[in-house]
């Protein structure tokens, strides 16, 4: 079932970045697939896969639109931060504290904060994330605990 769930999602991911139907396409896509799969549940998930539940999966599409945003926003305050002769940039390592259960978890937080301009997740020590981030307010969403509760909702059911 995991080989199947794994090349299907594999597939559907090829198809959206080709966005092509030709044959041939269609069939490297499937064979790439087939063999990404068969790798990911040998080696990726051989003992616990992370699985969703439909009500997660609806969760995770808020949350990927959601960090959508985010990005977007980071990405504005970036640039008008490096523009700015004056380059107001007070950059700060913070460490976090949080208390998932699931590696899933971890790593999507970690992530999360790596993928949103102007933060970088630097370690990860148990359950206390090293951050460093380019300005105090960068800091703000994930001193609030907002994220974390955003991956928890996705993950930690």
């Amino acid at each position: 079932m995991r080989l199947a769930e794994a090349t299907i999602a594999l597939y559907v991911f090829w198809l959206v970045l080709t966005g092509s139907f030709a044959p041939i396409d269609l069939l490297v896509g499937l064979l790439l697939s087939a063999a990404l799969g068969v790798w990911a549940t040998r080696t990726l998930w051989a003992e616990d896969a992370p699985t969703l539940s439909l009500r997660q999966a609806g969760r995770l599409f808020v949350y990927v639109l959601w960090l959508i945003k985010e990005i977007v926003v980071a990405a504005v305050y970036v640039a008008e931060k490096v523009l700015d002769p004056r380059m107001p940039i007070e950059p700060l390592v913070l460490s976090h504290r949080c208390s998932f259960t699931r590696d899933v978890s971890r790593v999507a937080f970690a992530n999360s904060i790596t993928l949103t301009p102007g933060t970088l997740t630097v370690d990860v020590a148990d359950d206390v994330f090293t951050i460093h981030c380019l300005a105090e307010t960068f800091a703000d969403s994930i001193a609030s605990g907002a994220l974390e509760r955003r991956i928890a909702a996705v993950f930690e059911e």
